[in-house]
C-alpha cells in the first residue's frame, strides 16, 4: 500500500460528484470525501447530480447509490457516461445483489458505507489513471 499522503497529492485536485439520497449518508460521506480531494460537489439525487454535472462541468470522478428516487445512479451515470464516456464513476450500493449493475458502467463497486480501505483502493486506482 502507498502512503496515504503521496496519495492524496496524486488524486487531491480532481473533481468529485458524490451523489446519495440519505442525508446521513451525504454529510458523513461527503466530510470524510473532503479529506481526501479538495473539490467534492454533494448531490441528493440523481437528476440534481446530472443537472451539476451539466452546469458546472469538469468533473473527473462520479461516487453514487444505486437506488435514489426521482432518477437511481445507474440512469444518471449512462447520462453522465454519453456527456463524459471517460468519466472514472464509482457505484457505493448497500444491497449485497449488483447484478443490475453494468460493469462498463461503473469502474468500481462497492458495499456501503465507504470506508477507509475501500478509500485507500480508490485512490490507488486513481492515481493510476490519473
Amino acid at each position: 500500500m502507498n502512503d496515504i499522503k503521496v496519495l492524496r497529492e496524486k488524486v487531491k485536485d480532481l473533481k468529485l460528484l458524490f451523489v446519495d439520497d440519505e442525508e446521513a449518508v451525504r454529510k458523513g460521506t461527503g466530510t470524510f470525501l473532503k479529506k481526501f480531494f479538495d473539490d467534492v460537489t454533494v448531490c441528493s439525487n440523481g437528476d440534481e447530480a446530472l443537472n451539476v454535472f451539466k452546469q458546472n462541468g469538469g468533473f473527473k470522478i462520479v461516487i453514487s447509490d444505486v437506488l435514489m428516487p426521482k432518477m437511481d445512479g445507474i440512469t444518471m451515470v449512462k447520462e453522465i457516461k454519453k456527456l463524459n464516456p471517460d468519466i472514472f464513476t464509482i457505484f457505493l450500493t448497500a444491497s449485497r445483489e449488483s447484478r443490475d449493475l453494468d460493469e462498463s458502467l461503473g469502474n468500481i463497486i462497492l458495499q456501503k458505507p465507504l470506508s477507509f480501505k475501500n478509500m485507500i483502493f480508490i485512490m490507488e486506482e486513481l492515481s493510476k489513471i490519473k
